[in-house]
């Protein structure tokens, strides 16, 4: 007896046979769907932030694994200072001098930097502060339109932080709040150097700075721990607010919150955290 015929069979399965590499391309090479937003990962550190939109500060901790301390910190800044604030400690010595300009507009503090988020100018090296900590040196200062800090709950035009590094790597920050009134010396001085673009930058020798015109006359401060008021929001952060507001005229601070726009961190819970009344010592050149 024959044996069976296949040849109808192979005949048969060749179309199929035929298809197969197709298929698998098919499954192989078609673009992938994107992720959910919930499942991509953590962006890098230099994430871009802001203080508006998906960057602004209810988003920072999401934006870099470096930002957690933005959200789960229990120590951070700004903070309202109520005026009533319980207990008095040691003086802190400042010593700053004069400094020539250097200013740049970009996106992170560097120069006098309007960094998108600032306007900062680095100071030349000569200038220092002392705490119950130790000595640090002060580095740069920059502004935030309006202030950060409020007290008893109003906030003013305009901040600026004076930012000190000890040989640890740790901060320090004296800040001063402005209020309408005389035009500030040294404002006047900065503003017709601000960068006309983001990027751009300028190291003015010729032009000095007297930091004591950013500072009030009186010494009567508050301070307390807290936390860089941008990303990372690190802590660990001596912070010395001035009781006492400076001076600027309406322009100038009309002027920085035109190029600024809004650049303060939303108030932070104190926690349990203590302010001190506290003075300066010192001298600052004039």
């Amino acid at each position: 007896m024959a044996g069976p015929d296949v040849r109808g069979d192979d005949r048969g399965m060749k179309p199929s046979l035929l298809f197969l590499p197709l298929l698998a391309c098919l499954f192989s090479c078609r673009k992938p769907l994107p992720e959910p937003a919930e499942a991509r990962p953590a962006h890098t550190v230099d994430a871009h932030w802001g203080y508006v939109g998906e960057g602004g500060p209810e988003y920072w901790p999401r934006l870099s694994p470096a930002y957690a301390a933005c959200g789960q910190g229990g120590g951070q800044s700004p903070v309202d200072i109520v005026q009533n604030a319980s207990g008095s400690t040691g003086a802190w010595r400042i010593d700053y001098r004069s400094t020539s300009l250097k200013i740049a507009h970009h996106e992170h503090v560097i120069n006098i930097v309007d960094n998108g988020h600032t306007i900062q100018v680095t100071v030349d090296e000569g200038s220092r502060l002392t705490t119950d900590r130790g000595a640090y040196t002060l580095k740069q200062f920059h502004f935030h339109t309006p202030s950060e800090h409020a007290i008893d709950g109003s906030r003013f035009p305009m901040e600026v932080h004076f930012v000190h590094q000890d040989a640890e790597g740790r901060f320090a920050v004296v800040a001063a709040l402005y209020q309408v009134g005389p035009e500030n010396e040294n404002l006047a001085k900065i503003i017709p150097h601000l960068p006309k673009v983001k990027g751009g930058s300028a190291d003015l020798a010729d032009v000095r700075l007297e930091l004591a015109f950013h500072l009030p006359p009186t010494n009567a401060s508050y301070s307390y721990m807290g936390s860089l008021t941008t990303p990372p929001c690190s802590e660990n952060v001596e912070w010395l607010v001035f009781r006492d507001p400076i001076s600027a005229s309406a322009a100038q601070l009309e002027t920085f919150a035109r190029v600024l726009g809004p650049t303060s961190r939303p108030l932070q819970p104190l926690n349990g955290r203590s302010i001190g009344m506290r003075s300066t010592v010192g001298r600052i050149s004039r």
